[in-house]
């Protein structure tokens, strides 16, 4: 090994008297501290590391372990004990009474059977029915709020229901024929540009009707899935469905001894969605639902009467066939049309009872559900249908035949069909005015305007088609022949449709007789609005208010003869334009 030169000597002996003065001035723990504190702050820096769930973090603390289900014999209970015997009694008693809730719980979601009265059909602020023990007539099901006597709070609140059906029977008594002179007399007038401009500024000055916050007119539970404006102009009442079965009377123009709340009744008829209501002459109101059931109800005699249940002929098995449509024909108000959820279509005589549907009555439409149908005005035995097959079809039911185009294995006859137009998604309504327009719309966005009146180069006039008319196309199932795609829109209209799981579906629906000869249509907009097109796919006015309207009012109605408009929301409120 080479000596040390003097430099090097020089160098270890600093190093070596450097490290003597550390140690003397215990300086070596301190550079020790500084360098763990600094990696401390690099490690907090660093973002948190997510720590997994081990088993020993689910374990219990530890004490004594008692097992959460004992049997009596570790409890120390003896079988014949009466303290047993009791404790068998409470379970029992527990056991019944669940029985009880959940069969009950069924119960009000069926349909009813037989009439009632108005009141006994009325509901509490939470759609429970007050008089449940009179609709409900089963002796093993009771209430346990039945077994205690009537608060009086309980007796006023239906005193002040029974005053509401009071003011809606005054209603009902001032109707009469001449109130709806205008439907019956059909008023038309030319239709130009200056029309256009004028009816657009009268729709501009419609403003949210004013004498009642829109927050205080809830007149169902639940989402309103139906609407109907009753054609008096004077004694103004508005009905509406929802999707638990309630029907809420709202008496528009009624005042009752609480100025401060407006007239509104709910009832509970069907125990399903309330799918349509419709008027029937001055005093009487229809209405159909998912459970299977039509009801009239009458304003005058404050009745519920029951009037159709639907159960399937073809298959026993299936009691409840959901009515998704009712529709009565103009040339004879005795004629009631409906449509299922299965794809069935069925017409009763209202003045013949009721009994089970018999097979060759119960016609096949589509395959899949029927969401909407309409009435030709000018032909009852015309109807166009729109489905969840996404398709548009019309039928001639003067000519029933064989199924010859349903993929069902199906014994079941079908009306005949004139054609049909295919959309890209599902349609969800179809509606036909006196002009011979159909409007439809859909999940594809679309709102789409048809033509059969023969006029400025239109399909040919759809009250003239031959009814020996047939399709002739066969599929590749030689056995099936398929509908013809023949009908073409001659507009259609960008429109939002997608409503999502909380909101009612749209559908676009005809002014059922215009005062103003002006035929036109609403839809609800999904930016908290209400859209009025007339029948050349015009938009007439777009129906909001920020300040007043705080949902989507997705239920559309308007007044038969005036222009006035009402929408219904998902939280069961009503917003009505003026």
């Amino acid at each position: 090994m080479a000596p040390l030169s003097d430099f090097e000597k020089q160098r270890q002996a600093n190093i070596k008297r450097n490290k003597d003065l550390l140690r003397q001035l215990e300086l070596d723990s301190l550079t020790d501290s500084i360098s763990r504190d600094a990696k401390n702050a690099i490690e907090a820096s660093k973002p948190p590391r997510k720590k997994t769930k081990t088993q020993a973090s689910q374990r219990k603390p530890k004490g004594e372990q008692v097992p959460e289900r004992r049997s009596r014999r570790l409890r120390g209970v003896n079988l014949d004990d009466k303290e047993s015997k009791e404790y068998q009694e409470q379970l029992k008693k527990e056991e019944e009474a669940r029985q009880r809730r959940q069969e009950l719980q069924e119960l009000r979601q069926t349909r009813l059977y037989g009439d009632f009265k108005l009141i006994d059909l009325v509901t509490d602020k939470l759609g429970a029915l007050k008089n449940e023990d009179k609709v409900i007539k089963k002796e093993s099901v009771k209430r346990e709020e039945d077994e205690s006597p009537v608060k009086e709070e309980d007796e006023e609140e239906i005193s002040n229901d029974d005053e509401v059906l009071q003011l809606l029977k005054q209603l009902g008594d001032k109707f009469s024929a001449g109130d709806f002179y205008e439907i019956i007399k059909k008023k038309s007038i030319d239709y130009n540009d200056k029309v256009l401009a004028s009816k657009r500024k009268e729709f501009d000055n419609l403003k949210v009707f004013e004498r009642f916050d829109p927050l205080d007119i809830r007149i169902t539970q639940e989402r309103i899935s139906s609407i109907n404006f009753h054609p008096s102009k004077t004694d103004r009442v508005i009905t509406a469905g929802d999707k638990a079965g309630h029907v809420g009377i709202w008496a528009v123009d009624a005042k009752s001894n609480n100025e401060d709340e407006p007239v509104i009744t709910t009832l509970k008829p069907h125990g399903k969605t309330v799918s349509r209501i419709i008027s029937r002459g001055p005093t009487q109101i229809l209405s159909s639902s998912y459970d299977g059931s039509v009801r009239l109800m009458d304003l005058n005699k404050l009745n519920s009467n029951d009037l159709i249940n639907v159960s399937h002929p073809y298959d026993l098995s299936l009691s409840d066939v959901a009515v998704s449509d009712i529709n009565i024909c103009k040339d004879d108000a005795n004629l009631l049309y409906l449509t299922t959820l299965s794809g069935n279509f069925y017409q009763h005589d209202l003045r013949v009872p009721f009994k089970q549907i018999e097979p060759k009555s119960f016609l096949r439409l589509h395959d899949k559900k029927i969401g909407s149908f309409s009435i030709n005005p000018n032909s009852c035995h015309q109807i166009a249908t729109a489905s969840l097959d996404r398709t548009l079809k019309i039928w001639d039911l003067r000519n029933v035949g064989k199924s010859t185009f349903s993929e069902l294995d199906l014994d079941e006859p079908s009306p005949h069909p004139y054609g049909s137009y295919a959309s890209r998604l599902s349609i969800s309504c179809v509606d036909w005015n006196s002009d011979n327009r159909l409007v439809c719309n859909g999940y594809d966005d679309t709102i789409n305007l048809f033509d059969f009146s023969g006029q400025d180069g239109s399909d040919k006039i759809i009250t003239e088609w031959s009814d020996t008319y047939q399709p002739g196309i066969k599929s590749e199932d030689e056995s099936l022949e398929e509908i013809p795609e023949n009908f073409k829109p001659f507009t259609r209209i960008k429109h939002n449709c997608q409503t999502g799981r909380w909101v009612t579906i749209l559908k676009s629906k005809w002014q059922e007789s215009p005062i103003d000869g002006v035929q036109k249509f609403a839809i609800a907009n999904m930016n908290r609005g209400i859209d009025i097109y007339d029948q050349k796919g015009q938009i007439l006015a777009h129906l909001s208010d920020a300040e007043k309207v705080g949902a989507v009012p997705a239920v559309v109605g308007m007044h038969p003869t005036q222009n006035w408009v009402v929408g219904g929301s998902a939280s069961g409120k009503l917003y009505l334009f003026e």
